[in-house]
This record gives structure tokens, C-alpha cells and sequence, in this order.
């Protein structure tokens, strides 16, 4: 006969409190400090427009402001002295010592003759100048070197509870043989 005892087996964990601070973190804005600042180049505009326009040049605009209805007035006055110059001929062109053609170039040029003439003196206007002067623009960036330091009031902590764990090593057990001559029998 064999007998086998049961064994039980302990496992055991002790308890931990683990305590650990939190180093501080340091946090900065490292913008250095800078000059925006900058010259503007002077400026001179010349418009020359008003002085030339006063003795002759003109442009496309104010020709055509001046001279648009021009064209149509003078227009209809050349149809209307065409029409009569017509007519005329027609009536006295025939009739003796009447000579329409001759009498109207006379008269025209004796208008011409006894025109008043007068002529204007003005002053050429000068031409306009601007001038912008130099100027300082931009902003001065002082910079920020701020240093945030972040930092925990309290240490962290963790505790992990102990433990004790019972389990059974070896089982109990009863083995009986019987032996009869040479031979073991399990019973």
C-alpha cells in the first residue's frame, strides 16, 4: 500500500505603495525680438497735362467733350447753306445781271475781311506736383521669451494591494497492490 498526503501551497504577494513626483515641465515662447522697420522710397508725380493742354495738346476725352457736337452742328449748317446756295441758283442763276455764285464769294470774303480779331494771352498753367517724402513704417517686435515652469502639487501614488493565493500542491492518493507469486496485482 501507498499513501500519498495532501499538500497545499501558498503563494503570497505583499502589498506595495508606490510614491513617485512628477519632475516639472518647463514651456517657453522663444520669439527674439525684432525690428519690422523699413524706409519707403520718395515719390515725385509730374502731371504735365493742364500746361500742354493749354496751348494745343489734348487728349482723346476732352477733345471729344470739346469737339462732339461740333461735328453735327457744323453738319446741318453746311446742308442748310448747301440747300440755299442751291435754291438761290436755281432762282437768280438764269436772270440777267444777276450772278449768285460771284456775289456770295464777294460777300463771303468781305465777312472775313471785317472780322475783330482779338487775341487772348493766358498764363501756361504749371504742372502739378506731388511729393511723398520718405517715411518709417513697420513695427518694432519686442520679442517674448516667457518661461512656463508646470508643476504638480502632489506626488503620484499607486498602491497595489497584497495578495495570498492557496491552491492545492499535490492531490492526496491510496495505491494498493496484492502480490501473488512473481506477479504485483493492482487492486
Amino acid at each position: 500500500m501507498r499513501t500519498t498526503q495532501p499538500m497545499i501551497g501558498l503563494h503570497t504577494q505583499l502589498g506595495k505603495l508606490e510614491a513617485h513626483s512628477t519632475p516639472a515641465k518647463l514651456h517657453s515662447e522663444n520669439r527674439q525680438a525684432r525690428s519690422n522697420a523699413h524706409w519707403t522710397q520718395p515719390t515725385v508725380e509730374i502731371n504735365q497735362y493742364p500746361s500742354r493742354h493749354s496751348y494745343g495738346f489734348t487728349n482723346h476725352t476732352d477733345f471729344a467733350k470739346e469737339h462732339g457736337q461740333q461735328g453735327f452742328s457744323d453738319l446741318q449748317k453746311t446742308t442748310s447753306r448747301w440747300t440755299s446756295e442751291a435754291w438761290d441758283n436755281i432762282e437768280n442763276g438764269g436772270k440777267k445781271g444777276k450772278k449768285p455764285v460771284e456775289q456770295r464769294y464777294d460777300s463771303n470774303l468781305q465777312q472775313e475781311i471785317k472780322k475783330q480779331r482779338h487775341i487772348v494771352a493766358n498764363l501756361i498753367p504749371a504742372p502739378e506736383i506731388h511729393f511723398h517724402p520718405v517715411e518709417a513704417k513697420g513695427d518694432v517686435d519686442p520679442g517674448d521669451v516667457t518661461v512656463k515652469i508646470d508643476t504638480d502639487a502632489f506626488a503620484t501614488t499607486h498602491f497595489t494591494p497584497g495578495k495570498v493565493e492557496t491552491y492545492l500542491k499535490q492531490k492526496p492518493d491510496l495505491k494498493q497492490w496484492v502480490t501473488e507469486g512473481k506477479y504485483d496485482i493492482y487492486a
